[in-house]
């Protein structure tokens, strides 16, 4: 593994905001035209980059990249890298938009996803690409460009262009670039994914108003290992290192735990971006030593269970803090964090700085008061301003004369201005009249079924046949009648039970984590 010189500081500690009047590549020029000599990000193949480094080598790369793409848009199929946050803000100074590509979601998805941002080229590594090939369609193949073996030819002409912008950013950066930061799509695990196009405005003002909750230093290090496909990891750990300069320390696959942990150990990194169970399996692999340097972790996507965080307090001697928040891929993703002096167990927080939100009835459309569930409605500049696929139905709905953003999630915020999210609006199948809640259903049979760290059932249905149908999918074999018992005893109505249980060999998993419920849906339909 490469040094990591990511602990030693250069200059001096702040805390870090970007500027809401520039756009992220005007703030990369800002930050990085200081304090060249600091080091700024590492990886395990690349070892650790200053940031004069960094902006030579993107500099380059931008020339590479406005060379090869006529086009708009140039897609990115990289896991987290140095290379991948690099070859992001090449495209902004190639004039170009990235397309962030999953290259986990299956050929059709994954063809659906390129045609449909018009792609010409897709830009990967060699060495990646032998490693994913297997699951990639061949009209997929044919587009793209391995970073590595392309770089090795490019010209005299190119490099020096590429010395004189990083010296001299102000005469030979265009900064006046499209106002589209990125094409991101949702997870598709209900749907096929939307194309979401994210602007600089939305991106810069959704870190802004989230940083106000906590403090960031410069010199702190954020260990990422979230698939920048994911809004998440696009957002936090390859725009906001850009931004502001914060350090980084990238290991591209985090499902292997051992490299997690060596690569926290190796950079001493400080901030943490994790689910519930990948923490808990983190922390199964690890030391307590190896958690010393660890400062703040914020955990989402799933709920906090208590044992985990009692666990996590243990092992850092309550040293570190540990918060739920709550993130959208059309919200540039964060909506809610828990502020760094005041946490509740299971609520995702309060929603951030520069959001507006109604809690809204599902019938009236009207807002709720107060401690009543409904669906979460928003607005802000960090909310985006609608598909690229103009054939989907508007997402947003007017309410006291303002648009908001229909998040399809339901929830309460208490009298504190805490929320808890309590279910998801599309997953709900009708039944005798009464729409039944498959996460509830899911929710409450993990609590007797379910097992800390693996995900062995998930719970699907369908209203389309002559006749709704509950699936509960298991990886375990499970008892129907018991099951149903189990169900009534802890309040569900009768009507929602569950009508047949598939034991197969492993849940369906997405690319960023979560659930793929359109395969399960698609299994259920298959058999009315």
């Amino acid at each position: 593994m490469k040094e990591s010189l990511l602990h030693i500081s250069k200059s001096a500690d702040y805390n870090v905001m970007p500027n809401m009047d520039k756009n992220i590549l005007e703030n990369f020029i800002t930050e990085f035209s200081k304090n060249k000599d600091e080091y700024f990000a590492w990886d395990a193949t690349s070892g650790t980059s200053t940031r004069k480094s960094f902006f030579m080598k993107a500099a380059v790369v931008s020339q590479l990249i406005k060379s090869r793409v006529s086009g708009k848009y140039v897609g990115i199929m990289l896991p987290a890298l140095q290379s991948t946050s690099l070859l992001i803000i090449a495209s902004y100074m190639a004039g170009k938009i990235p397309v962030m590509l999953n290259w986990t979601v299956g050929h059709k998805v994954l063809t659906y996803c390129a045609d449909l941002t018009n792609l010409e080229v897709i830009i990967t590594a060699d060495a990646f690409y032998n490693k994913v090939k297997e699951q990639l369609p061949d009209d997929i193949t044919s587009r793209l460009l391995l970073l590595d073996k392309e770089v090795k030819n490019i010209s005299l002409g190119m490099k020096i262009k590429g010395a004189f912008m990083a010296t001299f950013p102000g005469l030979f950066i265009n900064t006046n670039i499209d106002t589209t930061a990125v094409v991101l799509f949702t997870s598709g695990s209900e749907t096929l994914p939307k194309a979401v196009e994210l602007s600089h405005e939305n991106i810069v003002s959704d870190l802004w108003g989230s940083l106000q909750l906590f403090d960031i230093r410069v010199q702190g290090i954020f260990l990422s290992f979230l698939p920048p496909f994911h809004s998440f990891g696009f957002t936090v750990l390859s725009i906001l290192p850009l931004l502001t300069g914060v350090k980084v320390a990238y290991t591209p696959n985090p499902t292997n735990l051992r490299e997690v942990v060596d690569a926290l150990k190796h950079t001493k990194a400080n901030n943490i971006m994790v689910t519930p169970t990948l923490l808990k399996l983190i922390m199964a692999r690890a030391e307590k030593e190896d958690l010393s340097t660890v400062e703040l972790v914020i955990s989402g996507a799933e709920s906090l269970h208590k044992d985990i965080l009692n666990n996590f307090n243990e092992m850092t001697d309550n040293k570190s803090l540990i918060v739920e928040g709550y993130g959208i891929t059309e919200c540039s993703p964060i909506v809610c964090l828990n502020p760094k002096d005041w946490q509740k167990l299971n609520s995702v927080g309060k929603f951030i700085i520069g959001i507006d939100y109604h809690i809204m009835d599902l019938d009236t459309e009207k807002s709720l008061d107060v401690g009543n569930e409904g669906m979460i409605v928003v607005r802000g500049k960090s909310v985006f301003g609608g598909y690229m696929d103009k054939n989907i139905d508007s997402p947003f709905v007017e309410i006291e004369g303002k648009e908001y953003y229909k998040t399809g999630d339901l929830g309460y915020v208490d009298k504190d201005g805490f929320v808890f999210i309590t279910g998801r609006l599309k997953r709900f199948i009708k039944i005798g009249g009464e729409m039944i809640s498959m996460p509830f259903i899911e929710k409450v049979l993990e609590e007797k079924y379910g097992e800390e760290g693996r995900h062995v059932l998930a719970v699907e249905g369908s209203d389309r046949g002559k006749e709704p149908i509950v699936t509960l999918f298991s990886l375990n074999e499970l008892d129907l009648k018991d099951v149903n018992k189990y169900l009534r005893e802890s309040g569900v109505a009768s009507i929602a039970k569950i009508r047949d249980i598939k034991v197969i060999d492993e849940i369906p998993m997405l690319g960023s984590g979560k659930t793929d419920y359109r395969s399960l849906k698609e299994m259920v339909e298959s058999e009315l």
